[in-house]
C-alpha cells in the first residue's frame, strides 16, 4: 500500500492519507461521541486549485468545500456530482475518490481534523491508526454533501479557520477550535429530520439563497428592503430575523458587502475609473461607494487598486 504526504504545521511528519488500490477493509472499530465532547484539533487546512485525487483513504476527518468548478466523486461505491458551494464530508478509513471537470477551473479548501484530541487515541501517531469510525449519541449525523451559498456563514467559518492556520499566533490553534466547533455542532442532524420543504431552518436558508440570488442578478440597480421582504415572502422584522440568522448580516448590509466584493474584482480592471466600478456596483456616488468600501475594507477604493497594482509589480 503506497502513502502520500501532506504537510501540518505543527508536525511536518504527519501522514493523513493512503493510496490504493486497497483489499478488504479490516472491521473498523466504533467510537461512540457525544455533542459535548467536540473540541475539534485542526491538523491541516489549505485552499488549492484542482480536485483531482485518486482513490484513498483518509486517516482522520476531512470537510472540503468546493468554491470553483465542477465535477464528481465518489464514496462508499457512490458516485456524486459536486458544484460551487458544496460542502462535502469524509470520514476516516472509507476509500473515496475525486475527478474534476476537465473543462471546469476548481479550486477547493479543505480542513482535515479529529473531533478532539483523544478520538481517538493517536498512540504512537496519526498513521500507525486502526481503521475506526465515530458514532454519534441522539441519532446525530453529519451528512455527506450539502449545497451552502455565497456568504454562508459556514463558508465564512472555514476561511477564518484557514486564515488562522496559516498564522504562528499563540492563539491561533485555538481559534481554528473554535470556529471549527460551531461548523460541527451545526452540521449535526437527525437522519429522521423532516424534509426541506417542512423544516423551518430548510426553508429559512432557501429563502436567503433566493434573496441573495436576486441581490445577485439586479447589483448594479437600486435594491430597496420592500423588494427583498418581496422575493422572501417575508415581513420586515421577519426578514431581517432570517437573514441575520443564517448569514450572519441584516440584508442591506449582507448586500453592501456583496457590492464591495464585486468592486474589488471590478478594480483589478485599470481601463476602469473608481466612477465606474461604483456606478457597475449599485453605488450612488463615488462618495457613497468611497465611504462603505472604507468601513468593510479598512482603505478608500483608490487605495486598494494602488496596493493590489503594487503587489502584482512585486511578483
Amino acid at each position: 500500500m503506497c502513502a502520500a504526504r501532506r504537510i501540518s504545521r505543527d508536525r511536518p511528519e504527519l501522514l493523513v492519507q493512503r493510496l490504493g488500490p486497497f483489499g478488504r477493509m479490516p472491521r473498523r472499530s466504533v467510537l461512540l461521541v457525544r455533542p459535548e465532547q467536540i473540541h475539534p484539533v485542526v491538523r491541516i487546512a489549505h485552499r488549492q486549485a484542482g480536485l483531482i485525487i485518486p482513490e484513498r483513504i483518509i486517516l482522520d476527518h476531512e470537510l472540503v468545500l468546493v468554491i470553483s468548478g465542477r465535477g464528481y466523486w465518489e464514496i462508499d461505491g457512490e458516485r456524486r456530482n459536486f458544484a460551487p458551494h458544496d460542502l462535502l464530508f469524509i470520514p476516516p478509513f472509507t476509500p473515496h475518490y475525486f475527478q474534476a471537470d476537465p473543462n471546469s477551473a476548481v479550486e477547493h479548501l479543505a480542513v482535515h481534523f479529529d473531533f478532539a484530541e483523544a478520538l481517538p487515541m493517536e498512540g504512537p501517531g496519526l498513521d500507525h491508526r486502526r481503521p475506526y469510525r465515530l458514532r454519534f449519541t441522539h441519532g446525530l449525523g453529519i451528512p455527506r454533501q450539502q449545497r451552502l451559498f455565497s456568504g454562508h456563514r459556514i463558508e465564512r467559518a472555514l476561511t477564518a479557520i484557514l486564515n488562522a492556520h496559516a498564522t504562528d499566533d499563540v492563539l491561533s490553534a485555538a481559534n481554528s477550535s473554535v470556529q471549527l466547533s460551531g461548523v460541527l455542532l451545526s452540521l449535526l442532524v437527525k437522519p429522521d429530520q423532516p424534509r426541506r420543504d417542512e423544516q423551518p431552518g430548510l426553508r429559512n436558508q432557501a429563502r436567503v439563497e433566493a434573496v441573495v440570488a436576486h441581490m445577485t442578478a439586479q447589483l448594479a440597480k437600486p435594491i430597496s428592503q420592500v423588494a427583498l421582504q418581496r422575493v422572501a415572502g417575508l415581513s420586515s422584522s421577519r426578514l431581517q430575523a432570517v437573514f441575520r440568522e443564517v448569514t450572519g448580516y441584516p440584508p442591506l448590509d449582507y448586500l453592501r458587502r456583496l457590492r464591495v466584493e464585486a468592486a474589488r474584482r471590478l478594480l483589478a480592471d485599470q481601463s476602469l475609473s473608481v466612477k465606474e466600478v461604483a456606478a457597475q456596483t449599485g453605488f450612488r456616488d463615488t462618495s457613497h461607494f468611497s465611504k462603505v468600501f472604507r468601513r468593510i475594507d479598512g482603505l478608500s477604493p483608490a487605495h486598494y487598486r494602488e496596493a493590489l497594482l503594487a503587489g502584482r509589480q512585486e511578483k
